[in-house]
C-alpha cells in the first residue's frame, strides 16, 4: 500500500546539470534532495523511442498495462471527458490533433505550444471551421472537446506518431508520423496549413507579434480497448489520459483489492522542456512541500510509504521513501547522481 508520486521533468540531462543543480541549491531544495540522495532507488532507461522526450508517458503506459506502442491516449481521454468506461459509440480511431506553432530555423524546425498567448474561444472557432472542412473532405471528423482537439477517423490509419509532450521544443524533422497512413495525414495537414496561412486569426496574431497556429500535431491515436485491472485504488490527476486509462481498467462498481494511490504532479514539466532552470527550481519547492508534509503526517492520519518516480527525457528513477529508511545512508549518492539521467 503506497502513495506513488510521478514527477515528469524531475531528471535532467548531463549538459544541463550544472545550471539546474545550482538553481536547486540556491532555491533551498536541499531538504527534499537529501531525502532522495539517501533513499533506495531503482533506475529504468527503456529503449522506447516513441516516448523519448517524456519518459513518464512510458512509465504510466506500463503501469496501466496499455498494450500498444506508441500507447493510444486520445480515445481514453475522450471517454474520460465523457465520464464513461466503455468504447466510443462510433467505431474507428480517435487521435489528438492539436494546434502548434512551428519555428523555422536554419538547421531544424522547432515545435512549440501556442501559449503566448493561447488561442481564445473566437480564434479556436475560426481555425476549427477551416480545419474541420478539410477533415470532412478527407473522410475524417475534427472536433474540440473540453479544450482538446480530436480527429476521428472511421476507417482508421496505419500510423505511428510521437506524443506532443515528447516533441516540445525539439526538431520535428525526425519525429513526424510514419506508417502506411502517413501520406493521408500529410495531405490533410498540408491542406489545413494552406487554409490557416490566410486565416484572419493568424493574420491578426502575426501583426501583434504573437505565435500563429501554423500546424497541427497528430498523436495518441487508436481504438479504445479495455485494459487489465488498474493497479491503483485512486488516481489523483486532472489529465484525462491518465483518468481514462484508470477507468478503462476499473469499471464503476468493480471491487478493488489494492490500496496504492497514484498522483501525477506535472508542475516541473514545462520549465523542464523549456530549460528554464530558475522556474524549474521554484517548482521543486512545491514538490518539496508535498514530500515533507507527507513524511510529517502521523500514522494515525493514514500515512502510506511514499515512492517518488522522477522522470526525465528517456529514463525514470524511483525513490522509496519508506518511514525510517531515508535517515540512513544507502550509498550516499551525490545530488548529480540523483537527478542526472541514466545514459540513453
Amino acid at each position: 500500500m503506497r502513495k506513488v508520486l510521478v514527477v515528469p521533468g524531475a531528471l535532467v540531462g548531463e549538459p544541463d546539470w550544472d545550471e539546474a543543480g545550482r538553481a536547486l541549491l540556491a532555491r533551498g531544495a536541499l531538504p527534499v534532495l537529501d531525502l532522495l540522495r539517501r533513499a533506495p532507488r531503482r533506475v529504468r532507461a527503456p529503449d522506447a523511442p516513441w516516448s523519448d522526450g517524456a519518459a513518464h508517458l512510458h512509465w504510466l503506459a506500463d503501469a496501466f498495462q496499455v498494450p500498444a506502442r506508441p500507447a493510444p491516449t486520445a480515445p481514453y481521454a475522450w471517454n474520460a471527458n465523457a465520464g464513461v468506461a466503455e468504447p466510443p459509440a462510433e467505431p474507428g480511431q480517435i487521435w489528438f490533433c492539436e494546434p502548434v506553432h512551428l519555428v523555422l530555423r536554419p538547421e531544424r524546425t522547432v515545435l512549440s505550444p501556442i501559449d503566448r498567448p493561447g488561442l481564445d474561444e473566437l480564434e479556436v472557432r475560426s481555425l476549427l471551421e477551416d480545419a474541420a472542412d478539410s477533415a470532412r473532405e478527407a473522410g475524417a471528423d475534427l472536433q474540440v472537446r473540453h479544450g482538446r482537439w480530436y480527429l476521428r477517423v472511421p476507417q482508421g490509419w496505419d500510423l505511428q506518431a510521437r506524443p506532443l509532450q515528447a516533441v516540445l521544443g525539439a526538431s520535428v524533422e525526425t519525429r513526424m508520423p510514419t506508417g502506411a497512413g502517413a501520406s493521408h495525414w500529410r495531405r490533410l495537414l498540408n491542406e489545413i496549413q494552406m487554409r490557416w496561412y490566410v486565416n484572419a486569426v493568424n493574420t491578426a496574431r502575426e501583426s501583434r507579434g504573437q505565435q500563429t497556429a501554423n500546424a497541427l500535431w497528430l498523436h495518441g491515436g487508436g481504438a479504445w480497448t479495455a485494459l487489465p485491472a488498474s493497479p491503483f485504488a485512486e488516481v489523483e490527476s486532472d489529465d484525462p489520459v491518465v483518468l481514462g486509462w484508470h477507468r478503462a481498467g476499473r469499471p464503476a462498481g468493480t471491487a478493488h483489492d489494492r490500496a496504492d494511490i497514484l498522483t501525477v504532479w506535472p508542475q516541473l514539466f514545462e520549465s523542464y522542456w523549456r530549460k528554464d532552470w530558475d522556474a524549474w527550481s521554484r517548482a521543486w519547492i512545491g514538490l518539496q512541500d508535498i514530500v515533507l508534509a507527507h513524511r510529517a503526517a502521523p500514522r494515525s492520519a493514514g500515512q502510506r510509504p511514499l515512492e517518488v518516480v522522477a522522470c526525465g527525457r528517456w529514463s525514470v528513477a524511483a525513490f522509496s521513501l519508506r518511514e525510517g529508511l531515508a535517515r540512513f545512508a544507502f550509498g550516499r549518492r551525490s545530488l548529480r547522481e540523483c537527478l542526472v539521467e541514466a545514459a540513453s
